[in-house]
């Protein structure tokens, strides 16, 4: 097992159903598990059409490594108490490409995007055994709180305020446009990232 990676993050398209299916198979029950709380694969085209940000209202990006997805991350956005936006986070890699950055690098992208449309908190459901994604959020956002449900925990955690936006600069590696529907009249939402098995 190679010890790094080198990948790419790009938006999840139609085109991707069959590559998607087949990544979504190959992931080790256990994975699967700790990022859909099932066992078994999402592959229905109602799930892949989801998955790949058909359904009009999901942001969903992936990773590839020469052309093959190795991570996947998708967005939904749904109000929460009081009127605020909240934008639920998924996110999955290949058993044989996590503890690599995929998952982080994922994240962050997905995170950005939902800055630019206003989100300044975050809040993520896990498996509570889940140590990896755990720690990998505690060392990336600074945690507020913590509730644990049975075998789920629900971390809060502080968005920073994005700088600014720099017109004409080119992305970062691992960064993509902003997401369809972008708003930027500044109203404020929630990010709530759930379901995260890195």
């Amino acid at each position: 097992m190679p010890s790094c990676v080198d990948f790419e993050i790009r938006e999840a398209h139609s085109t991707d159903h069959p590559v998607l299916r087949e990544f979504l198979t190959r992931l080790s029950p256990r994975v699967r598990y700790l990022r859909f709380f099932s066992g078994a694969p999402p592959t229905s085209q109602a799930m892949l059409r989801i998955l790949t940000g058909g359904s009009g209202c999901t942001d969903a990006l992936v990773a590839t490594e020469n052309g093959v997805i190795i991570g996947h991350a998708m967005a939904s956005d749904a109000t929460g108490h009081g009127g605020s936006r909240r934008t639920e986070i998924g996110v999955v890699v290949a058993d044989g490409r996590r503890g690599m950055g995929v998952g982080s690098a994922l994240v962050r992208g997905l995170l950005a995007r939902a800055q630019e449309r206003g989100a300044t908190v975050l809040v993520m459901e896990v498996l509570a055994e889940n140590r990896q994604v755990i720690t990998m959020i505690t060392d990336h956002w600074p945690v507020t709180r913590r509730d644990q449900s049975g075998a789920y925990l629900t971390i809060h955690a502080q968005l920073p305020q994005p700088p600014g936006d720099k017109p004409g600069a080119s992305p970062a590696a691992g960064r993509v446009p902003t997401a369809r529907g972008a708003r930027p009249d500044g109203s404020r939402r929630d990010a709530v990232v759930q379901h995260v098995g890195v």
